[in-house]
């Protein structure tokens, strides 16, 4: 049987605006949201993330003292509140079902995505979730590729993803790869070259 794996943030999920997110976390917990503020953070959560280095969230963060945790706690489930599923995703996941294993390879630190997964009621469709802050490296990176093998055992595999690290990094090891252009999954498994 093949495998299926599905990138999470803008392809099963609609994910809200980074900074419209940050601006309103820093107005809930401090009561306004300056534009240094906005810039100190990313810096220093990208930096971090992109090191999978613990809680990026927090480091991010790091510059704004006592409010640090308050800050972090408060963007992350904001974060996970705010996604929901694209349109007609668990007919289109139940009928992938039938006849692939279906599983989740994202970028992100794993207790956030398995969250929105849960949030959302998108866990009981997949056998596996693989982040890449598990594997210490981000796709399109081949590791977080043969994580996702080796807890998905397939006959062959496919990645569905909004964006070039999807796509380079399924077609880098020898995957099929399907650029998803936000208007769902009726064309699947046609679109993948199987």
């Amino acid at each position: 049987m093949n495998a299926i794996f599905f990138d999470l943030d803008g392809t099963l999920l609609h994910t809200p605006d980074f900074a419209t997110l940050l601006t309103e976390t820093f107005h809930e917990v401090r009561g306004e949201a300056r534009d240094e503020w906005l810039e100190e953070y990313s810096e220093s959560f990208f930096e971090a993330f992109w090191d999978c280095e613990p809680n990026p969230y927090r480091r991010g963060f790091g510059a704004f003292g006592d409010d640090a945790e308050a800050l972090a706690e408060t963007l992350q489930r904001r974060e996970i509140e705010s996604c929901y599923p694209t349109d007609g995703l668990e007919g289109d996941l139940d009928r992938l079902a039938e006849e692939y294993r279906l599983g989740v390879l994202t970028n992100g630190v794993p207790e956030v995505q398995r969250a929105k997964l849960d949030t959302s009621s998108l866990t009981d469709f997949f056998e596996a979730v693989v982040s890449s802050y598990e594997v210490g490296s981000h796709k399109p990176d081949p590791e977080p590729f043969r994580t996702a093998e080796e807890r998905l055992p397939a006959d062959a595999y496919a990645m569905v993803g909004d964006s070039e690290d999807d796509v380079e990094g399924a077609e880098g090891v020898g995957w099929e790869a399907h650029r998803y252009d936000g208007g769902g999954f009726g064309d699947l498994p046609e679109a993948l070259d199987w």
